[in-house]
């Protein structure tokens, strides 16, 4: 049984999952499917009938994988029919389960989580707004509140994947669409001190460096990557996904089928590279 839960109550409140169970054992996944953006929600517990009890949850993965980057990351409008949709419209149809970073992490048998914001990038937003990139926000708890800091040690991954350029992409670009060397040698600059930040974050971690199909994106990219390589750090791996015509909805977000064409692009290169101890 798979169902979308919405909840509609201020404060702490509780609500009824399942009903009428047969006495035998269940298991349940809770998924937040979208980006939350200025609201806040936090899960408590459980409330369980007089005679039931919660069993001891199975064993974790071993691997962990933490991916980094904007709307399609976060699978935004994954399950839309529409080829425009409001801001609003997006939050119902938007389904990270069924996105490329999940379908990776599920391939590699990895937990995994998500730092993404829709509409930010390495070293710009879509608006060629500097404020909200990834990298000034990445050490908060909550993406709209400066305070508190994350703790990074609570969760330190096998691999962090960064997916971000697409927004660069929008943002630098001039009036007659294209971007200065001056604003191209800025992206790279803040992509390395970004690589650099996850280093000391993140002892003995390894960096994907994935490429979405603009050749801005791609030829920037892999110049950081091969930069990071030329001075001995051997610890950044690049990759890149293709562009699938017909595979978008909502302003230009991929399909669920595009992700996992995405997705099997990415774990075919990220397969090649054994980042993974055995």
């Amino acid at each position: 049984m798979r169902d979308v839960f919405h909840g509609t109550k201020s404060g702490i409140a509780e609500y009824i999952l399942a009903d009428n169970l047969p006495k035998t054992k269940h298991t349940l996944a809770l998924s937040r499917r979208n980006i939350t953006f200025d609201a806040v929600y936090s899960f408590e517990g459980f409330v369980l009938d007089s005679a039931a009890s919660l069993l001891p949850p199975p064993p974790k993965p071993l691997r962990k994988i933490e991916f980094i980057g904007d709307s399609f990351t976060a699978a935004e409008s994954n399950e839309a029919k529409e080829q425009s949709l409001s801001w609003e419209a997006r939050f119902p149809v938007t389904n990270i389960d069924k996105g490329f970073a999940v379908d990776i992490a599920r391939h590699f048998h990895a937990q995994y989580t998500t730092t993404c914001r829709s509409g930010s990038g390495m070293s710009c937003d879509w608006r060629g707004d500097t404020n909200v990139t990834i990298p000034k926000i990445f050490n908060r708890t909550l993406m709209e509140s400066k305070e508190p800091h994350w703790d990074f040690k609570q969760w330190i991954p096998n691999v962090a994947m960064i997916c971000l350029g697409l927004n660069d992409h929008s943002g630098m670009r001039d009036s007659i669409g294209k971007i200065s060397e001056e604003k191209s040698s800025y992206f790279r600059k803040t992509y390395h001190q970004f690589i650099q930040t996850l280093r000391d974050v993140y002892p003995d971690v390894k960096i994907v460096a994935a490429a979405a199909f603009p050749e801005w994106v791609r030829t920037n990219v892999k110049q950081v990557v091969e930069e990071e390589l030329a001075s001995g750090r051997k610890d950044v791996f690049y990759t890149t996904f293709d562009e699938f015509p017909g595979g978008y909805v909502a302003n230009g977000h991929p399909t669920v089928e595009t992700h996992q064409k995405m997705a099997d692009q990415i774990i075919q290169a990220m397969e090649s590279y054994q980042l993974f101890s055995k």
